[in-house]
């Protein structure tokens, strides 16, 4: 199918095809107001090392500047606390304190330090803001107590420290235009699909109502299909004169009709010729002959011989009018 044809199709289908577009186009405006947005919003905090590493670290310089120690254990204590915030029970304790959101934990994309990404998404921009805080804090509670739990001295705990704070919330708009696309597109494909099976059915339904249209037409005409026998062979004795006397030749048809009589081969055989006058009435035969006057188109009788001794040859006519 070409794109004529689809056009073609489309014109004569518009009826289907019209209404279906303009639902397809409610359904895309009525999703994308119905859908709530979905915003985002995003914390940053990062390890530090304990007092005590830190003094450790800068002795004898009377520095204890926290910045000026990152070591590589931070960032594995980094990633253990960030898959201990997404534990079911972490997740529970979270939601009675109010943090209804989803939310997800990851070190920060391209960070050479302990740098942790806090991600969290919801529709009310005022509550999203206040469970994004929530969950930094927590975070901060939560390496407290894993580090208290294992008997660690408050001297010697890795420290929390906020980098970045929750950020205003922004529109996600990617998942409410799937809505929106899948709503509008579907019922255009939908559409187009319909659109073409009608016309499918609708040619199907032409295709079987001919052959039934030129039956009923032919019967109601009267006519049928009549068998037409092939001429025979003009018999190879036949005299090459007899195109003269009405017979059919190969380049000329008979415009006569022949009634034979005669016998066995080797006898004479008559031939009547009727002849439609050129104008004027038919005459009619009386009996036996043809009426005195008869016009020159009268029928006449040929004799033709097939004795091959004839005289003549092998075609010998005698016409006799009367």
């Amino acid at each position: 199918m070409d794109l004529g044809e689809i056009l073609s199709v489309v014109r004569t289908r518009w009826y289907i095809l019209l209404p279906m577009l303009l639902l397809a186009v409610g359904l895309g405006v009525g999703a994308f107001v119905m859908v709530p947005t979905s915003y985002e919003s995003t914390t940053t905090v990062s390890l530090l090392n304990s007092q005590s590493a830190t003094a450790a670290a800068t002795e004898g310089e009377n520095n204890d500047n926290p910045f000026l120690n990152f070591n590589g254990s931070l960032v594995a204590t980094a990633d253990f606390l960030g898959r201990s915030l997404q534990s079911n029970d972490a997740q529970a304790e979270l939601l009675k304190m109010g943090v209804t959101e989803d939310f997800e934990v990851a070190l920060a994309e391209g960070a050479q330090g302990p740098f942790l990404t806090f991600t969290v998404t919801g529709t009310d921009q005022a509550h999203l803001l206040t469970s994004t805080a929530t969950i930094a804090k927590y975070a901060e509670e939560r390496l407290v107590k894993i580090q208290a739990v294992n008997g660690v001295k408050p001297q010697d705990m890795i420290r929390l420290t906020e980098i970045i704070p929750p950020q205003k919330p922004e529109a996600q708009l990617k998942d409410k235009l799937k809505m929106v696309i899948a709503a509008g597109g579907g019922t255009t494909a939908l559409a187009l699909l319909l659109t073409f099976v009608v016309e499918s059915v609708a040619r199907s339904r032409r295709r079987r109502r001919q052959p039934a249209a030129a039956t009923t037409s032919s019967a109601a005409g009267g006519s049928a299909s009549v068998p037409v026998r092939p001429s025979p062979a003009r018999p190879a004795h036949q005299p090459p004169n007899a195109a003269r006397n009405g017979a059919a030749t190969p380049d000329k048809p008979a415009v006569a009709s022949a009634e034979r009589r005669g016998g066995a081969v080797g006898s004479e055989e008559t031939l009547i010729l009727n002849v439609r006058p050129a104008s004027g009435p038919i005459p009619r035969r009386d009996g036996a002959g043809w009426p005195v006057g008869a016009p020159p188109s009268a029928p006449s009788t040929t004799y033709r011989s097939h004795e091959r001794s004839h005289p003549r040859g092998q075609s010998a006519d005698r016409r006799n009018r009367g």
